[in-house]
């Protein structure tokens, strides 16, 4: 068997479904084990990977492939998007929103200034929470979509869909 005939839709969403649970175990395990806050941008990027995730998981019972493929390179493109901002805020080529900067929650009585002086701070979306060999969470999140939505996009020529 050739890797050219393992290039079929259903691979590639197991395949990325497979990847995106995987990631978001090694995210989930930084937040709780290692006590690593994400930033806003972060917890955002998450819904992508779940989403990459569903779509894997509703390819592997073999429900309306075509569509599924489809609807995950959407997700993957808009993951680029996000993890393209997110590599630009932290790069500080523009600024973000006001929740990457814990500006997003305003206390409106003294009990509720209370409770988010003692919650836990969100990681700013400016600043390198951590890093693998020099590259950071934002970077591996951003080579993880574009290359996802690269393959995606060999095996949707591969099969003309």
């Amino acid at each position: 068997m050739r890797l050219r005939d393992l290039l079929t839709q259903r691979n590639f969403l197991i395949f990325s479904g497979l990847m995106a649970f995987f990631s978001l175990g090694c995210a989930f395990i930084a937040q709780y084990l290692f006590d690593i806050s994400p930033c806003i941008l972060c917890l955002y990027e998450r819904y992508f990977y779940g989403g990459v995730l569903l779509c894997g998981i509703v390819a592997a019972i073999n429900f309306y492939p075509n569509l599924v493929y489809k609807l995950a390179g959407f997700i993957l493109w808009g993951g680029v998007a996000l993890a393209i901002y997110h590599t630009g805020v932290e790069r500080h080529w523009w600024q973000g929103t006001a929740a990457c900067y814990g500006m997003a929650a305003k206390a409106k009585s003294i009990e509720e200034l209370r409770t988010l002086l003692q919650a836990k701070p969100m990681g700013r979306c400016d600043q390198v929470s951590w890093a693998i060999l020099g590259i950071s969470a934002t970077y591996l999140n951003l080579l993880w979509f574009v290359g996802f939505s690269g393959l995606w996009e060999v095996v949707r020529r591969r099969n003309k869909c």
